[in-house]
């Protein structure tokens, strides 16, 4: 009996971490002080503040209008549009746990300035947009589409449409390539994107907690199942390159400590189309633009030009 007891407790205190683990990983929590320059979270910015704060005060003061779409599994999702005028547009997909503001803090005047339309996204479970779980792309990617039937409907005159991300959303452009995508759609920018959700979450579990992916994978995976109704398992960007012909750029930190630039190199491994992999040398996660914006800036330009005249 004693052995019986002590078996069943230690079950439910393991199931107990888990469950901790997954509210940590997938469960929407506050979103407050994500866009103070000056908050404890963003300390890692201080030395690129000046260039934040004035990006965030362009896409602030700029002139746009939020506009809404619906999801297939019927959330409410919010973005900014800037209209330059142009039959040119960027949809772009911010990371995990951050938002369209701090993450393109610097890209949206870059893309307005290029003469290009900007679709600034609050992902699913993040500011506007309505969602309890972060699914690390699955359903994410899912939203992309989504946002194309938006634009090609409401913005009819757009002629040509890029999709860009940060981290998660650039694993979310990436994994949008499974589904067929609009022919409008002339070119993907992925910066600092992981190959799958189950790579991630396995290597933070290992980084961080010190815990193999061997047991969280599966577990995670139940739990997704069970509350998010959603899958972990299965989807991966490389998979999905591998069937996709539409051109990617990819751009990655050498110096990334979150996701490994690694990723990034398989991604471009597995790509069947058109493909370019800009790596900067000593650039952390989600730092490439601020370590090297003129090579940046230049090969963004370079790739959005090739695209049009392919």
């Amino acid at each position: 009996m004693t052995f019986l007891i002590v078996t069943v407790s230690v079950l439910v205190l393991f199931f107990l971490i888990m469950l901790y683990f997954f509210n940590v990983a997938f469960v929407r929590h506050s979103e407050d002080g994500i866009d103070d320059i000056n908050s404890e979270q963003n300390l890692f910015l201080s030395h690129h503040k000046e260039i934040i704060t004035a990006g965030m005060d362009y896409i602030d003061s700029s002139p746009h209008r939020w506009v809404y779409t619906t999801s297939f599994d019927g959330l409410k999702l919010a973005a900014r549009y800037y209209d330059t005028g142009s039959d040119r547009c960027i949809i772009l997909f911010h990371g995990y746990r951050s938002s369209a503001k701090r993450d393109f803090s610097c890209a949206v005047k870059m893309y307005c300035d290029l003469g290009i339309n900007v679709l600034l996204v609050d992902q699913r479970s993040h500011g506007k947009s309505e969602g309890k779980y972060i699914t690390f792309g699955v359903n994410e990617s899912r939203d992309v589409i989504s946002w194309l039937d938006f634009l090609i409907k409401e913005y009819p005159e757009t002629d040509s449409i890029f999709l860009g991300g940060m981290s998660m959303g650039a694993t979310t452009v990436l994994l949008s390539t499974r589904f067929t995508l609009p022919s409008q759609v002339k070119g993907i920018i992925a910066d600092c994107g992981f190959t799958s959700p189950k790579a991630i979450i396995k290597k933070v579990a290992k980084q961080k907690f010190f815990i193999s992916g061997i047991i969280v994978i599966p577990i995670m995976d139940i739990l997704c199942r069970i509350f998010g109704k959603f899958s972990i398992s299965g989807i991966s960007a490389e998979e999905a390159l591998k069937k996709s012909d539409v051109p990617i750029l990819l751009i990655h930190g050498t110096a990334d400590n979150f996701v490994p630039c690694e990723m990034s190199k398989q991604n471009y491994g597995a790509a069947r189309g058109k493909k370019q992999l800009y790596l900067v040398d000593g650039a952390d996660h989600g730092m490439s633009f601020l370590a090297d914006t003129k090579g940046v800036v230049g090969k963004v330009y370079e790739f959005i030009n090739s695209c049009q005249s392919a």
